[in-house]
């Protein structure tokens, strides 16, 4: 289940609950559970603070061992962003978000993104809107990019390569959305590689482990990984593997994590009345490793 999937389903079962505060208030008092009434706030607070700490945005940099139980019980989110943020050029570059990761209010007021022309590009309209903040929006298919060659500076896809032409007609009403192509994330990648300027940087993150195909999106294996970095050229590759194990996140390396798989919450009796599946003892609450890789244009 896509992360984004769930945060939709969980907004709405908790659309007119107490206040974020009291929300939070309850998921600690009740043992933490991922997904639960005040995960989210929680979580997105945690990220706010890690990207918004001079000295752990140093430590994803410069690869420092995390903190004994970093991002206990939380999802993939909570070293996708801190490495995202870390790897960010400083000053008013022109950021593609490719897949609107960006697109909430904790990460658009980060001062590195406020002095940057952010452009998102999604399938379908969300929810949150920041064009007050000069954010610009574009609906489009990252296999298809309506812009010129060598626009932008740097490219986010966080989390999203793994949808590309995968089942997404839950993010919109386009039936022609609902596909099966799962080498389309190549085509995705060459076309990033075009947008970007020589010298400009893609930060990708995916899923990582043993190969899953889950209709909706698919879990990289090595081979699958490669494949997208070779789609790209790169001049230079920077990689990062992130684990989650003994219920938080560590450094960890392609070998480690060959044979992760993901939790799907949906699959549990929390989400499906015919289901009798709990939680897995570690808490995981999405995908247990993910590759963070920075590449470089060269010319």
């Amino acid at each position: 289940m896509s992360l984004n999937r769930v945060l939709r389903k969980v907004k709405r079962a908790f659309r007119g609950r107490p206040s974020p505060a009291a929300d939070v208030a309850w998921y600690l008092a009740h043992g933490r559970r991922p997904w639960s009434r005040g995960y989210l706030p929680y979580r997105d607070d945690f990220v706010a603070r890690a990207i918004g700490d001079p000295l752990t945005l140093e430590g994803f940099r410069g690869r420092s061992p995390l903190p004994a139980g970093y991002g206990t019980y939380l999802d993939e989110r909570t070293v996708e962003f801190p490495w995202l943020f870390a790897h960010l050029r400083p000053g008013p570059t022109l950021l593609l978000d490719a897949g609107s990761i960006l697109n909430a209010v904790h990460l658009v007021d980060h001062p590195l993104i406020r002095e940057k022309k952010l452009h998102i590009v999604t399938l379908g309209p969300e929810a949150s809107c920041f064009w007050d903040r000069g954010v610009s929006y574009l609906f489009a298919d990252l296999r298809a990019l309506p812009y010129a060659d060598g626009t932008f500076d740097e490219i986010a896809c966080i989390s999203t390569l793994e949808h590309v032409g995968k089942d997404n007609a839950i993010y919109t009403r386009d039936a022609s959305f609902r596909e099966n192509r799962s080498t389309d994330f190549e085509m995705a990648i060459r076309e990033l590689r075009r947008v970007c300027r020589t010298g400009g940087q893609l930060l990708l993150s995916v899923p990582y482990g043993r190969f899953i195909d889950f209709g909706w999106y698919q879990q990289f294996d090595a081979p699958m990984l490669d494949r997208a970095i070779a789609a790209f050229g790169p001049a230079e590759v920077d990689e990062t593997i992130f684990r989650y194990v003994d219920g938080g996140w560590r450094l960890s390396d392609r070998e480690a994590c060959a044979a992760c798989e993901g939790f799907n919450i949906h699959d549990t009796k929390y989400f499906n009345p015919s289901s009798s599946l709990d939680y897995d003892p570690d808490f995981a609450a999405a995908s247990r490793a993910v590759a963070a890789v920075r590449l470089t244009k060269g010319g």
